[in-house]
């Protein structure tokens, strides 16, 4: 009977031993259930961060590539500016030297000007003594007439004379002509 018991007893304890290790197994299909839960949000998560790596990678290769476009931009227009600077340099050099022209020319008119006035009065006093000859060329030339008849040699004389002034006379126009015309 010893042995029954003892069986009994073992069997007891097997069934025992059994219960436990059902609910061990259970506890851990439970856990193992809870783990691949686990494990499947973990995969979800780095799924996730794959993405957001792939996205973050292609972010920073598409600044480095505008970054590297904005540094050559800002080359570029670096020496864009220096050349617009030499430019500027340039013009208002020749700003400075037209200015300077410009102020020459003025002054050159300014004294063509005043020679050109100059001009038209002496040749209005030539054209007064031109006058006044004439009228004494005349006035001899009537007296003549009149009083020495017989004096054709003065007559021609005075004719010459006359045309002489005359042919001065025109010649004064023509090169107060050639001044007026050669200032403007």
């Amino acid at each position: 009977m010893e042995t029954d018991v003892e069986l009994y007893n073992e069997i007891k304890e097997l069934i025992r031993t059994l219960r436990q290790l059902k609910e061990t197994k259970s506890s851990l299909q439970d856990e193992a259930a809870a783990l691949r839960f686990d494990i499947d949000a973990l995969n979800s998560e780095l799924k996730g961060m794959d993405i957001v790596i792939a996205a973050t990678t292609s972010d920073v290769q598409s600044n480095e590539y505008r970054s590297k476009s904005f540094m050559d931009s800002i080359e570029r227009l670096t020496s864009e500016r220096e050349q617009l600077i030499d430019d500027i340099n340039g013009l208002q050099f020749s700003i400075k030297g037209v200015t300077g022209d410009v102020n020459n020319c003025l002054t050159l008119k300014g004294h063509l000007e005043e020679e050109l006035s100059d001009i038209n009065k002496e040749k209005t006093i030539v054209m007064n003594k031109l006058k006044g000859m004439e009228d004494g060329i005349s006035e001899i030339s009537k007296k003549k007439a009149e009083k020495l008849p017989h004096l054709k040699t003065f007559d021609v004389v005075l004719k010459s004379i006359h045309n002489e002034l005359k042919e001065i006379e025109n010649r004064m126009d023509v090169s107060l002509k050639f001044i007026q015309h050669g200032q403007y």
